[in-house]
């Protein structure tokens, strides 16, 4: 068995991340007048129906029973796909399940996604778990990113990607994957070489069938960094769908109260930003005011964490606001200030802040519209 060395860095996964956004973002963009858009708490395609053009959908579940003659772009809580797609199915889906021909590529971020249908061209998944039934055929490759996957139908083409635990009991053209565990079924039948960094030796069953070379390589340091930092990623943008679907009437007031009054909202937003967790860990050093200084802590802890989920709506909403006037915050705009964080991550000192000075105004407007509430309800 041969050795290599794989290089790995955790920025360059937050780049493909950014990238794949970038493609979500930019492919709506060139769609034609007759395309179909479709929002909702749910939204169905029946049995009947067909949709000659690119379909849009936004909403809590989406269901594909019709037939779809050009691409088709979902993001929804649940994806079900029972009818075929006539190009590409790019989704952002809790769950996401693929039951019908694809007629080329398959792009998904979800927390767990079965394919049992036929692909033509490549299978792109980011997510905690990608299931490849045995009924399923991949005329292309699959590249997967994240948690747990299990092949068990046809890959034409190779299997590449990093993931915590691979499961191979069906036929793939070649493997080249970064992975923790690595195990070949009975019925796994790999027609070229086998390529695996790993902290742990190959679990290969007896049936198992590797027609080429089995080379296995080291893991970089930093490859649990990578690992963390793109579930973490994942999360944030998968979240932020989820609010801005179920919340979404309700930024663009927000938004309205930032450009209004920009200053006084950021002095309210840094007021709370320094204020709160001083005054928590005050609590806290006292023996009455303990259990007070936990519950100010977490409540604080809780009005970041919904700024840090609201801050690329608001973002993005902001910046098409001055190209395009009173245009809603629409699922165009959430991608965008979703690339625009990522993005300007990357940018030393002058990103981070103005990320920071973002999420000031964030925090200014959450903490003003508590008060009116506090204060309508008093």
């Amino acid at each position: 068995m041969k050795t290599l060395h794989f290089i790995s860095k955790s920025n360059i996964w937050m780049g493909i991340v950014a990238l794949f956004t970038l493609s979500l973002l930019l492919l709506p963009l060139t769609s034609s007048a007759e395309t179909v858009v479709r929002t909702g708490n749910s939204v169905s395609i029946g049995v009947s129906q067909v949709v000659e053009n690119d379909f849009y959908a936004s909403a809590g579940s989406v269901t594909h029973s019709g037939e779809i003659k050009e691409d088709m772009y979902v993001v929804a809580g649940s994806v079900t796909i029972n009818g075929p797609v006539g190009t590409d199915l790019t989704a952002f889906g809790g769950t996401v399940q693929v039951n019908a021909p694809i007629g080329d590529d398959v792009r998904v971020i979800g927390g767990e996604v079965v394919i049992s249908g036929e692909v033509k061209g490549d299978v792109f998944v980011i997510g905690g778990l990608l299931k490849i039934l045995s009924s399923a055929k991949v005329d292309g490759g699959i590249y997967f990113y994240g948690g747990e996957a299990e092949i068990e139908g046809v890959v034409m083409g190779s299997l590449m990607g990093r993931a915590e635990s691979i499961t191979i009991s069906g036929e793939v053209g070649a493997v080249d994957v970064s992975v923790v565990n690595l195990i070949l079924g009975d019925k796994a039948n790999v027609r070229g070489d086998l390529s695996y960094a790993s902290i742990r030796e190959l679990e290969r069953a007896a049936g198992a069938v590797v027609e080429g070379d089995i080379l296995r390589g080291t893991v970089a340091v930093e490859e649990g960094r990578g690992n963390a930092s793109l579930i973490f990623v994942l999360s944030w943008i998968f979240t932020t769908l989820c609010v801005f679907l179920v919340f979404r009437s309700r930024f663009g007031e927000l938004l309205g109260d930032i450009k209004q009054d920009t200053m006084r909202i950021g002095i309210i937003g840094l007021a709370g930003f320094f204020i709160a967790p001083v005054l928590s860990f005050i609590l806290l050093a006292t023996v009455l005011g303990a259990w007070l200084g936990i519950i100010s802590l977490l409540l604080t802890m809780l009005l970041f964490l919904c700024a840090f989920i609201i801050l690329p709506i608001l973002l993005g909403a902001y910046i098409v606001s001055y190209f395009v006037k009173d245009r809603r915050i629409d699922l165009l705009s959430v991608m965008l200030g979703v690339f625009a964080v990522i993005f300007l991550s990357y940018i030393p000192f002058f990103g981070g802040l103005i990320i920071f000075l973002g999420l000031i105004l964030v925090i200014g407007v959450l903490l003003q519209k508590l008060y009116l509430v506090f204060r309508t309800l008093s």
